[in-house]
């Protein structure tokens, strides 16, 4: 039998431990309920101190709903816009999870004067910087995702009770946009001028892209059902698109979208 002494510093270990798996779902270490079937030799071994660990968690899935502010970068300023989100997350090991999501947004700007090499691409590169009005723009946006998380703050394999969750997010995806600009009289119009070699689809105003994203996160547990979080996405054209805001120019700076979102993360556990 193994000295109930490591099985009192098993213990000790669980309950200072702060999170364990790559997403917060939380257990507790006696509750049997958590434990696979695989496991439950090793949890019994565990009850009757024959092992010093205790067996590892059901890994659940995590439903989130998200929401918060967001802005376009470009050519052209952005004010701020408005983003939500919807993800399931499931994780892999005790760092890494992969995430499915939908991500949208809506944004405004323009309405000012600006500087850039020919506004529509349609002056000589060699001309002079010259300034354009760019009218009002209103952008909609969806994005989906897959995304690998990476929790940095689980080093320890059998951690008890986990309350928080930093980590650290990469993907690929797919985003479909849409911008309407106003002329001068103010009569709103869709955007036509998409250099189509640049994206998968256009079709008028409408274009599908790929996409790159990076991010990071902070997850706090309310309960082993619940938590809460806040995270920051940058998502990116992985090619040069730069009309997103309604004008794109010889200057032609990229537009990335920038979205902070406030969770509600839901584990999906019996």
């Amino acid at each position: 039998m193994v000295s109930k002494k490591y099985t009192l510093l098993a213990i000790l270990l669980l309950t200072l431990g702060v999170t364990s798996y790559a997403q917060t779902t939380g257990w507790d270490w006696k509750d049997s309920s958590v434990v696979p079937v695989k496991s439950t030799t090793q949890y019994n071994e565990f009850m009757q101190n024959t092992n010093p660990f205790p067996a590892k968690p059901r890994n659940a899935w995590e439903f989130s709903v998200g929401g918060g502010p967001s802005s376009i970068s470009g050519d052209v300023n952005s004010k701020l816009g408005l983003g939500g989100s919807l993800t399931l997350r499931k994780a892999l090991n005790n760092i890494f999870s992969y995430r499915l999501g939908y991500f949208g947004s809506y944004n405004v700007g323009g309405n000012g004067t600006y500087h850039a090499y020919g506004p529509y691409a349609t002056s000589d590169v060699t001309a002079p910087l010259s300034s354009f009005y760019a009218s009002e723009y209103k952008n909609i946006s969806h994005n989906l995702a897959i995304d690998l998380v990476a929790s940095l703050n689980t080093f320890s394999n059998y951690r008890g009770d986990p309350t928080s969750d930093l980590y650290v997010l990469a993907g690929i995806g797919l985003g479909i946009s849409a911008t309407k600009i106003k002329n001068a009289a103010g009569v709103s119009y869709y955007e036509r001028n998409l250099p189509q070699q640049q994206l998968l689809y256009a079709r008028k105003h409408q274009i599908l892209f790929s996409t790159f994203d990076v991010g990071a996160g902070y997850a706090y547990k309310i309960n082993k059902k619940f938590n809460i979080a806040i995270e920051e996405r940058i998502i990116s054209p992985v090619k040069h698109v730069n009309y997103l805001v309604g004008y794109n120019t010889q200057t032609g700076t990229k537009n990335i979208y920038y979205y902070t979102a406030f969770k509600l993360n839901f584990n999906l556990m019996k």
